[in-house]
C-alpha cells in the first residue's frame, strides 16, 4: 500500500520504522512544525520529522492540517492508506476520505478508556492494572472509531509514564504491519466500541502537578509517575519549587510533607503523607537539573522543614 504517515511525538518511530522497512511505500510523514524546547526555548524538530529528514523520507510539517494546501499535498500523493500516531490535531471530513478505507490511528490505550489526549499519562494517574494499544479507524467524534487491533500488557507497580510508553511503541510498530495486512488482504474486521464503557482524559495542565500531602501516598505516587516529564508533580520545599519522580510507596507513619535523611542503603527519600510514606527516587529543585534522593537530601534537606502544595 502507499501509505502517508501523520505523526509528531516519539511514540511514533516504532511504527515508522516498522511501515518503512515492510513491502510497502511510506510516500511521506506530516509532522508538527519546529517548536520551542529546553531553557533556552530553542526552536526544534518534533521526532518524526528528525526522523524523515535522516531518512530522506518527504516530509511535510505543518499544524494545519485541514488547510486547503495542505489536503492537496496529500490528495496529490493518491495514498492508499492515512495512519496517523500522536499527530495531535482533528482530521476534518475530507481528509477522512482519502484512501481505500478511513485513515488509522494508533492509540495508546484501552480503547474506550483514555480517549482523548496524554492516555499514557492518564493510565498511570489513574491507576489502571492494564495499558495496551488501540488501533482503529478515525471518525469524527474522538477515538469512537471501531478497533481493528487491540493488545494489552500489565501495568508494574511504580511505572512511570516514560517507562510505560517505551513499552507500548515497539508493540504498537508491530501491531501496525498486522492491520495493514489485513485491509490489503480483505481480511479486517474492525469492532464497533462500547460508548458506555468510554472514559475522557483531560488536557494536562501545570494545575494537574500540585502535590497536596493530605492526600494518601498511593495517589500522590500515580500523579508523580504518571506527570513524567511534562507538566511534572512539584511542591515546596523551605519556599523553594521542586518537582518529585519516581515514586513508590510502603506502609508508615510521619506528619503529611515531613521527610527524613535517607539511611545508608536508601536510594529513595521518604515523605509522610495522609496515609502511608511516599517513596521518592528523584528531585529537580527550580533551575536545576534532576538529581539522585540522596544529592537532593545531601544538598538540600534541612531540619524541621517539610514538603508543602504550591500556591
Amino acid at each position: 500500500m502507499k501509505i502517508v504517515f501523520l505523526g509528531s511525538s516519539r511514540f511514533a518511530i516504532p511504527s515508522l520504522n516498522a511501515i518503512r522497512e515492510s513491502a510497502d511505500d511510506l510516500l511521506a510523514v506530516v509532522a508538527m512544525p519546529p517548536a520551542p524546547a529546553g531553557r533556552g526555548r530553542t526552536l526544534t524538530p518534533v521526532p518524526a520529522a528528525v526522523w524523515a529528514k535522516e531518512r530522506g523520507v518527504p516530509l511535510i510539517e505543518s499544524d494545519k492540517i485541514n488547510s486547503p494546501e495542505i489536503l492537496s499535498r496529500i490528495e496529490a500523493l493518491r495514498p492508499d492508506l492515512i495512519a496517523v500516531c500522536a499527530y495531535g490535531v482533528f482530521l476534518g471530513k475530507r481528509l477522512l476520505s482519502v484512501g481505500q478505507c478511513p485513515p488509522v490511528n494508533i492509540h495508546p490505550s484501552l480503547l474506550p478508556r483514555h480517549r482523548g489526549p496524554a492516555p499514557i499519562n492518564w493510565t498511570v494517574i489513574r491507576g489502571d492494572s492494564e495499558a495496551g494499544v488501540s488501533i482503529i479507524h478515525l471518525e469524527r467524534e474522538m477515538d469512537a472509531g471501531p478497533i481493528l487491533a487491540q493488545r494489552s500488557l500489565k501495568l508494574p507497580p511504580g511505572a512511570t509514564a516514560p517507562e510505560l510508553e517505551e513499552k507500548l511503541a515497539p508493540m504498537a510498530g508491530e501491531m501496525i504491519l498486522g492491520v495493514i495486512r489485513e485491509i490489503k488482504e480483505g481480511k479486517s474486521e474492525p469492532k464497533i466500541q462500547d460508548g458506555s464503557l468510554a472514559t475522557s482524559n483531560p488536557k494536562l495542565t501545570k494545575d494537574d502537578g500540585r502535590l497536596d500531602f493530605d492526600r494518601p501516598a498511593r495517589e500522590l505516587a500515580r500523579l508523580i509517575n504518571g506527570l513524567d516529564p511534562w507538566p511534572g508533580a512539584r511542591a515546596l520545599y523551605d519556599g523553594m519549587g521542586v518537582k518529585l519522580f519516581s515514586a513508590l510507596t510502603e506502609p508508615g507513619e510521619m506528619a503529611p510533607g515531613e521527610t527524613r535523611e535517607p539511611k545508608k542503603n536508601e536510594t529513595r527519600l521518604a515523605v509522610g503523607t495522609g496515609k502511608d510514606l511516599l517513596l521518592v527516587s528523584e528531585f529537580q529543585p527550580e533551575g536545576k537539573k534532576r538529581m539522585s534522593a540522596r544529592a537532593f537530601a545531601s544538598g538540600y534537606l534541612k531540619p524541621g522543614k517539610t514538603f508543602s502544595r504550591t500556591a
